[in-house]
């Protein structure tokens, strides 16, 4: 069911409020688009400068020894571990189906940055949202919603608020809902940023809320290609920039 408008409108102020807070944090910590030198072996030059349009952490977040469950819409749950397979990667997002418009701004990007990648790199990166609004975001619901955007998207889901605070703590994210309000409905803000997870349970790049689906193919396609050379490491992973 869906929240009486006046819910709605509330909940869009306290996403943008959360947006704008999120991106002046970013800026403060040096959050923004990095800009690499790419060196070959055998080759005393440099290539051109490879923009990456979201940040890396030193030292990088580990969040491979943790796992949610998966659910179906049947209700069948299998634990999924925060990395990916081997020389690919695994993207989390932590939201909630009742988002008004950071979570499905959020998803309409990846599906659009995944599509412009070709088949065999799509297939190295898998998705999984997980659900900070678990008492609305039923099996059901959850995995109609993200059906819609992301076909292949794991739902990840949790009644256990211990089990998702530990997670979201590792990810250095973080949720609330608010109290009920007369009419039903409440507030839920939450991190609104993408994790990339590689094979080794190594967060590798994160971005916050606004990258493009162009952005976010082209810092893709850099990460996979590390990933398949073996060069994507923790020397390799520059500092946030100022």
């Amino acid at each position: 069911m869906t929240p009486p408008n006046a819910d709605r409108r509330d909940e869009r102020r306290s996403s943008r409020r959360l947006v704008l807070a999120l991106l002046a944090a970013a800026v403060a910590l040096g959050a923004v688009p990095l800009i690499l030198l790419d060196m070959t072996a055998g080759n005393a030059g440099t290539h051109p400068r490879q923009q990456l349009y979201g940040f890396m952490r030193r030292p990088p977040l580990r969040v491979g020894g943790y796992s949610l469950p998966a659910v179906a819409s049947d209700g069948a749950s299998h634990p999924i571990t925060f990395r990916a397979s081997a020389r690919s990667l695994l993207l989390v997002y932590f939201g909630y189906t009742y988002c008004p418009d950071i979570c499905p701004t959020t998803l309409a990007n990846l599906g659009a940055a995944l599509n412009k990648l070709p088949a065999t790199q799509r297939s190295r990166i898998s998705f999984a949202m997980v659900t900070v609004d678990p008492h609305r975001d039923t099996p059901v619901v959850l995995n109609a919603y993200l059906r819609h955007f992301l076909p292949r998207a794991l739902a990840l889901r949790t009644t256990n608020w211990s089990a998702l605070k530990r997670v979201e703590h590792v990810f250095d994210a973080s949720s609330t809902i608010g109290p009920r309000r007369p009419g039903g409905g409440y507030e839920v803000t939450h991190t609104a940023e993408i994790y990339a997870v590689d094979d080794s349970g190594t967060v590798r790049e994160e971005w916050v809320f606004g990258v493009t689906p162009s952005e976010l193919a082209s810092d893709f396609r850099w990460l996979l290609g590390r990933l398949q050379t073996g060069t994507l490491n923790d020397s390799h992973s520059p500092e946030r920039t100022s």
